[in-house]
């Protein structure tokens, strides 16, 4: 059966982010990593083929393309690569792109291996602004919980090695601390603040969706928004909010995982 285009646009972007996470090692590794056109180019042009495809696919079934695993971790890879290009220059993380890379492939790859990557879209039945609103700022804030995932890994890399009083080559060109830290709180509170206007939109459906899913969304926001009430009244080190957010995203990881079974 010979590829469809849609599938050919989305392996194009999977090879872009490898691209880009693979000249990003090999420079890093060199002690040469300057994070400049070459990312920015890999990152757009990935992005880029994500949109072409988003815009194809939702054509297609007349709506937000988000009804099957393999729409959805596509449109979560495509959110932390448009996460990467707002929040990257607001926080001076241009080597955040050396983490966002792999992480968009991870989503993408993961999309391109579910049996429905292949099949022809399906017309939606019906047509719900609520439940795109609700679908859409969803996994947006679960790009912007993997982006805090990955600033959480890099302040965590960076600690270990100056508490260690040494610090390899690769790392040497990682932001400062306080850079990560600031990164890392504003994209928790991004992420939160998403998924509250999501669920509050859930609400206004005629057909709100199925009370599994609705109470695994609320356990996700219950999770970040205790961390961000623990931290604001009791203060928490950088060092521990750097390790809830890279090791809290597995819950919005395993949310998926039973979202695509269900």
């Amino acid at each position: 059966m010979p590829l469809s285009r849609e599938f050919l646009v989305l392996l194009g972007a999977a090879l872009c982010y490898l691209g880009g996470f693979g000249y990003a090692v090999h420079s890093l590794r060199q002690g040469t990593y300057r994070p400049g056109r070459w990312m920015l180019l890999l990152l757009g042009g990935g992005g880029l083929l994500q949109t072409l495809f988003l815009r194809w696919r939702g054509q297609a079934i007349g709506g937000c393309p988000m009804t099957t695993p393999f729409e959805l971790l596509t449109f979560i890879s495509w959110s932390i690569v448009a996460l990467y290009f707002i929040i990257g220059p607001a926080y001076r993380l241009s080597l955040l792109g050396v983490f966002t890379a792999p992480l968009a492939l991870l989503f993408q790859a993961s999309a391109l291996l579910r049996p429905e990557a292949l099949a022809p879209p399906l017309p939606k039945i019906t047509h719900s602004f609520w439940g795109e609103l609700h679908a859409a700022l969803a996994l947006v804030s679960y790009g912007a919980f993997a982006l805090a995932c990955a600033a959480g890994i890099m302040f965590l890399l960076q600690d270990r090695q100056l508490k260690q009083h040494r610090i390899s080559p690769g790392l040497r060109q990682l932001p400062p601390i306080h850079y990560l830290t600031r990164a890392i709180r504003g994209l928790l509170i991004t992420g939160t603040s998403l998924l509250t206007v999501a669920i509050l939109s859930a609400y206004r459906m005629e057909k709100q969706p199925p009370t599994d899913k609705l109470t695994i969304v609320w356990f996700v926001w219950a999770l970040y928004a205790s961390l961000l009430l623990y931290e604001s009244r009791r203060g928490m080190s950088a060092r521990r909010a750097a390790a809830a957010a890279a090791f809290g995203f597995l819950i919005p990881i395993i949310s998926l995982w039973f979202i695509g079974r269900h």
